[in-house]
């Protein structure tokens, strides 16, 4: 069964079972309500009888007080004397109703008077009887007596009958209109939802959803869309990894598989043995950084990499690292300073790989800025949080390439290699570490003008 069909049963039967239930509520009040009124107004009618005739007896009253029930077309009014005998009456009696009748009033305490529904014929519509006694001076005379059909009550409730059948059927019609509504509005999308899902697990990332309206099945198009589309940007990541993984690691295996050869197969001179003994090393060392890079970043993305976290002094730590870059600067003529706002700014961090990301950012500073250019590094210190920022005035990164630097292998001039501009990995880890701290990096680009890197960092972890 189809979830349309589902909800508009659901709505279906609900509003049945309110309707039943308001409409059998309502039966049983009016009932008890009409019951109320009907006794009231009969034990009314006799009192009302009772003192006329008290106050003036005569056949005249008599005759005057059955006239007036006459018009009540649906009761029985009789007069009897003491001994139960019909002095008058409304209507012609036959003689089974005239003993159901005194057998009654036989049964009853005579002296009161009482108002008793009364079913007449089983699973008929019930009666109402009614007397009471009549004195005349202090000497007992007769009975007053009623006997009143409910027909009145019982139309009333097969009207009650034939308009919840009638709203029972407008129901249904409603839940026909759910059916067709709710299986344009949500069961065709939910299909079509799921027929994109199906493509998407057997590995069809090429799908355009148009997502219509506002609510949560639009909502849900959208996600599915932007499922697809971050799932294909990950394969296609997925593929550019592995190839460039293969690159990198096939470019070093090369020289190494080639020079060995080399001083395998052929007579070389000490002197060359040296010189191509120290190529396969550099290579060796270049594969061993790819690897442990690769393995560091797999660590830092699973959060496996053990972070030790201690009160560090920032300007020491980096006026440390700068130290380290300075020879390397002077050599490229470029002004590498630190600019503080105050001394002993301190931050909570874990030291050896906070150093780490910072190396990445300057290496790559110094990488790309010309000769004669400067690169700073500022400490700005607040309340809640510590900014690093490292600007220098180089190369910098195209808007296109910026959402994209931080990826595995990613590098902005796509003829530079591993070889000569380093493994790819630096940035997506230097993201991470800074990640792991609870801050995060962004970064402001201006082609021919500089790169600047901020580092938000917490005061406390």
């Amino acid at each position: 069964m189809k979830l349309s069909a589902k909800l508009s049963f659901l709505v279906f039967l609900s509003t049945m079972l309110v309707i039943v239930g308001m409409s059998f509520s309502f039966y049983n009040v009016s009932k008890s309500f009409y019951k109320q009124q009907l006794k009231e107004d009969i034990e009314h009618r006799l009192a009302a009888h009772r003192d006329v005739i008290e106050n003036d007896f005569h056949t005249s009253t008599l005759e005057h007080v059955v006239v007036m029930e006459k018009r009540e077309t649906e009761s029985f009014f009789i007069i009897f004397d003491q001994d139960l005998n019909v002095i008058n009456s409304t209507h012609p009696l036959s003689e089974s109703s005239l003993v159901h009748y005194t057998s009654w009033l036989v049964s009853q305490d005579q002296e009161r008077g009482k108002t008793e529904f009364v079913e007449t014929i089983p699973e008929h519509i019930p009666h109402v009887w009614s007397y009471i006694p009549i004195k005349v001076g202090n000497d007992g005379y007769g009975y007053l007596f009623i006997d009143q059909e409910t027909g009145s009550f019982e139309q009333a409730q097969t009207q009650l009958f034939v308009i919840t059948f009638a709203m029972g059927a407008l129901a249904f019609l409603l839940s026909a209109v759910l059916i067709v509504f709710l299986s344009k509005k949500i069961t065709d999308p939910l299909v079509e939802a799921r027929d994109y899902t199906q493509k998407i697990a057997k590995g069809d990332f090429h799908i355009n959803i148009s997502a219509k309206g506002n609510d949560e099945i639009g909502d849900l198009m959208k996600h599915i869309s932007s499922m697809a589309k971050q799932l294909k940007e990950y394969s296609d990541t997925r593929q550019q990894f592995l190839s460039n993984v293969s690159h990198d690691i096939r470019t070093p295996l090369t020289y190494i598989k080639a020079y060995s050869a080399l001083m395998k197969e052929k007579n070389v001179s000490v002197e060359e043995v040296k010189e191509q003994s120290a190529i396969i090393h550099s290579e060796a060392i270049r594969m061993e950084r790819l690897v442990n890079d690769l393995f560091q970043l797999m660590k830092l993305e699973e959060g496996k990499l053990p972070m030790t976290i201690t009160e560090v002094n920032l300007n020491e730590l980096l006026n440390s690292i700068i130290q380290k870059l300075q020879l390397e600067a002077t050599q490229k003529n470029i002004q590498l300073d630190l600019l503080v706002e105050k001394e002993n700014i301190k931050s909570s961090i874990d030291p050896e790989r906070m150093e780490q990301a910072l190396m990445n950012l300057l290496t790559n500073a110094l990488r790309y800025t010309p000769n004669g250019g400067r690169i700073h590094v500022i400490i700005e210190d607040s309340t809640s949080s510590t900014l690093i920022k490292i600007a220098d005035t180089g190369e910098g990164i195209p808007s296109a390439d910026l959402p994209y630097i931080w990826d595995r292998f990613y590098r902005v001039d796509k003829s530079r290699s591993s070889r000569h501009g380093g493994s790819g990995l630096g940035l997506a880890i230097t993201k991470q570490i800074i990640e792991q701290h609870q801050g995060k990096i962004t970064v402001k680009s201006q082609l021919h003008k500089g790169t600047t890197f901020t580092i938000t960092l917490p005061k406390s972890l």
